[in-house]
C-alpha cells in the first residue's frame, strides 16, 4: 500500500467543554469535561490515516516537555510511524487550549512554541523518498517552514515523483497569501477550508476561489465547506459539490477538517478518483464530529465503507 508523508503543525489540544464564554474574573464556572488530546494538523491527519489503516509517518517538532512527551507516545500508539519526529530542547510544545461551545462549534487559545520552530532542516531526505505522498498540513503556523523553505522541500517532492498535497490552518499573524504563495505552484493538491481560502483569495465564492487559486499556480483544488461538504476540482474536469451526511449532529466539530484530508489521502492511497475519494473523505469527517476529540471517532476504511452503504445524504 502506498504511504503518506505528513509533515507540519503537532499540538496538545486541551479540550473544554462546554464553553459558550468565559466566566467572570474572580469567579468558578463548572464545565462537563477538560480532557487532553494530540492535535495540530499533521498530527490529526496521520493519527486518522492510522486509524483508517493507511502506513503514514510524522514529521514535526516537539518541546522537550510533558506534553511533547504526551504527544509522542499518543501518535506511536496509534500506529503512526513516528521517526520523523523531532525535539528541541530550545523550544516547548505547542499548545492549544480548545474551547467547544453547546452547539460543538470551536474556538482556540494557542502557543505557537515547537511548531513556529520547524525548518526544511527537520526533513530527513529518506522521509521524502520512502513515501509516495507528501502532505504538508497546518501551513500559516509553521513560522520557520512557511513560504520559500516549504517551496523547497515541495518541488524535491515532485521531482522525487511524490504526488504533493497541502492544507491550511487559521493565520493568526494575519499575513495569508504571501506566506505561502511560493508553495502553490509546486502542490498536485491544494485544499484549505472555505474560510482560510476567501482569507487567501480575497473572494468569497467557492468557484471564484478556486478560479484564483487555479491562477496562482495549483494543479488541482478541492474547497472544504464544513457542513456543506466540499467543493471538488480536478484539472480539466468537473466541479462537483459533494454534500456531506448533515443529519448526523456533530458532538465536536476539533479536527474535522483534518479527517477530511486524511480521508482524501486514504482514497488516493486506493487509486480511487476524485469524486470518490471525497465522498469517502465525508463520511471519514461525519465519524470525526461524532466523537469529543480530533481523532477518537475515526473508524478504519472497512467499517467507514459499511457506514456509507448504511447512511444516506440529503441533498
Amino acid at each position: 500500500m502506498k504511504k503518506v508523508l505528513c509533515i507540519g503543525s503537532v499540538t496538545s489540544d486541551v479540550i473544554v467543554s462546554p464553553m459558550d464564554s468565559v466566566p467572570t474574573p474572580g469567579t468558578l464556572r463548572a464545565v462537563n469535561s477538560i480532557t487532553m488530546h494530540v492535535g495540530g494538523c499533521a498530527a490529526n491527519a496521520a493519527i486518522d490515516l492510522a486509524k483508517l489503516g493507511v502506513p503514514v509517518t510524522l514529521c514535526c517538532k516537539l518541546g522537550k516537555d510533558s506534553f511533547g512527551n504526551f504527544v509522542y507516545q499518543t501518535v506511536a500508539d496509534a500506529g503512526v510511524d513516528v521517526s520523523g519526529i523531532v525535539f528541541d530542547d530550545r523550544a516547548s510544545t505547542t499548545v492549544s487550549v480548545v474551547c467547544v461551545s453547546s452547539t460543538g462549534e470551536r474556538s482556540f487559545l494557542y502557543d505557537p512554541g515547537s511548531t513556529a520552530l520547524f525548518t526544511e532542516g527537520d526533513i530527513p531526505d529518506r522521509l521524502i523518498r520512502e513515501s509516495d505522498i507528501v502532505f504538508v498540513a497546518g501551513a500559516m503556523l509553521l513560522s520557520a517552514f512557511d513560504g520559500r523553505p516549504c517551496a523547497s522541500v515541495m518541488k524535491k517532492a515532485r521531482e522525487y515523483g511524490k504526488y504533493t498535497v497541502m492544507d491550511t490552518a487559521w493565520d493568526f499573524e494575519d499575513v495569508w497569501l504571501p506566506k505561502i504563495v511560493d508553495v502553490l505552484p509546486e502542490l498536485d493538491l491544494f485544499m484549505p477550508s472555505v474560510d482560510e481560502a476567501a482569507r487567501l483569495t480575497g473572494e468569497t465564492e467557492p468557484e471564484k476561489i478556486a478560479d484564483r487559486l487555479f491562477a496562482l499556480g495549483c494543479r488541482n483544488v478541492i474547497i472544504k465547506l464544513g457542513k456543506d461538504g466540499a467543493l471538488i476540482c480536478p484539472a480539466g474536469q468537473e466541479r462537483r459539490i459533494l454534500p456531506t451526511y448533515s443529519s448526523i449532529k456533530p458532538v465536536d466539530t476539533t479536527g474535522a477538517g483534518d479527517s477530511f484530508c486524511a480521508g482524501f489521502l486514504a482514497g488516493l492511497v486506493q487509486e480511487w478518483d476524485y469524486y470518490r475519494s471525497a465522498a469517502f473523505a465525508n463520511a471519514v469527517g461525519t465519524h470525526c464530529i461524532m466523537a469529543v476529540g480530533a481523532s477518537t471517532g475515526i473508524k478504519s476504511i472497512e467499517e467507514t465503507l459499511e457506514f456509507m452503504r448504511t447512511h444516506t445524504i440529503s441533498i
